[in-house]
């Protein structure tokens, strides 16, 4: 009996039930959407944010009497992260080196992971990317314009401490607009047999994506007490900064779609009551308690979010794929915990919108409204 009469009740107000429905449709789609690109925000911002390189650097900690640390030391912290974090890391050492008359900063690097640390240089000529190639460098746009080193210039490059020589060859230049303009660069072991540093690094750059970065810097730190890792602090703060602001972003639509959808299924609601006013004071008539009518407006509703959220959860996948390859040219990934989370809420707007018409059902009175009043 129960269940016919809510088949009815939706059968004779498909208009009202069909508003009241979209707007749960709409609504559910459009919280399920975000909280998808909510949930993977991190990931694709971490990846765009890699666009301007390295995030974290490890160096000697200033308690450390030493100004280099074994190259090792820095594929060890790469492997505390989980590797699908790590976009890249390099280790580099700096030096002094004279150019015929001439005093240049050079440093060693590993010419395979510059695209990962530093991929906003601009690169003129080509790298070798095999770390055991030996005998080519690339140098700073500044260096090539003011002292005319040309792709194909063979540089004599001499330590001046240990005097050790060595002889490279330009292969490219960069642009990077900063002091990587001013410098030298060759590879890690070429640098490393130049200044009679084998082994050893001054510094290491890591490009690491996902959560709790600064926590496992910490941790890192105190496993090495004689290294420091730290955040870049122009990349992290701005990443984070960025980060929260879309989240109370998200935040602000999420509520604001609530509050639309409550107001929209409350007045739907409040429509259909006054519309019902005679059948409902004819029920209590017949003996139908105020439990049993509110029972009946709040299944109608639960009836109307379940099926929303069924339609609103189809819909926000696809408005999510919209948002990830407009915006992160990349797929969201679908997100079981979305679920549950919209379909409570669906409820609970809906439970919350029908409190106000349950009032006027439980206010009828019989006599006042079949007599016309």
């Amino acid at each position: 009996m129960f269940y016919r009469m809510l088949v009815s009740s939706f059968q004779l107000r498909k208009s009202r039930m069909l508003i009241a429905l979209l707007a749960i449709i709409v609504g559910t789609a459009v919280i399920s959407g975000l909280l998808s690109v909510y949930y993977d925000i991190n990931v694709k911002m971490g990846m765009e944010f890699r666009s301007y390189g390295a995030n974290l650097i490890l160096t000697p900690s200033s308690d450390s009497q030493q100004n280099v640390f074994p190259e090792s030391t820095a594929q060890e912290i790469a492997g505390v992260f989980p590797q699908q974090n790590v976009v890249g890391y390099t280790s580099n050492l700096y030096g002094l080196v004279k150019i015929n008359s001439r005093r240049l900063v050079v440093v060693g690097t590993w010419f395979d992971q510059i695209s990962k640390i530093t991929p906003y240089w601009e690169l003129t000529g080509t790298l070798d990317t095999d770390r055991k190639a030996s005998g080519t460098a690339f140098v700073g746009k500044t260096v090539s314009d003011k002292l005319g080193y040309k792709i194909g210039t063979v540089l004599p490059l001499k330590d001046e401490v240990t005097g050790n020589e060595q002889k490279v060859t330009v292969t490219g230049i960069i642009s990077s607009g900063g002091t990587e303009d001013n410098q030298i660069f060759i590879n890690l072991s070429d640098a490393q047999k130049l200044f009679h540093q084998e082994g050893l690094a001054n510094a290491a750059y890591f490009s690491v994506t996902g959560e709790g970065i600064d926590a496992a810097a910490s941790t890192i730190n105190v496993k090495y007490p004689q290294m420091e890792l730290s955040p870049i602090k122009q990349i992290s703060g701005s990443e984070a900064v960025m980060l929260k602001k879309i989240s109370s972003l998200v935040y602000i639509v999420v509520v604001i779609i609530l509050l639309s959808t409550l107001l929209c299924v409350a007045t739907t609601m409040m429509t259909m009551v006054m519309e019902r006013k005679q059948e409902i004071a004819l029920k209590k008539v017949l003996g139908a308690q105020n439990k049993a009518l509110s029972l009946e407006f709040l299944s109608e509703a639960g009836v109307l979010a379940l099926a929303g959220t069924l339609a609103g959860l189809f819909f926000g996948y696809f408005l999510a794929q919209v948002i990830g390859q407009s915006v992160f040219q990349s797929a969201i990934s679908f997100r079981w915990a979305v679920i549950p989370l919209v379909t409570v809420t669906a409820l609970l707007v809906a439970g919350l919108a029908s409190l106000i018409p349950l009032r006027s059902v439980i206010g009828i009175e019989p006599a006042v409204v079949l007599k016309g009043e």
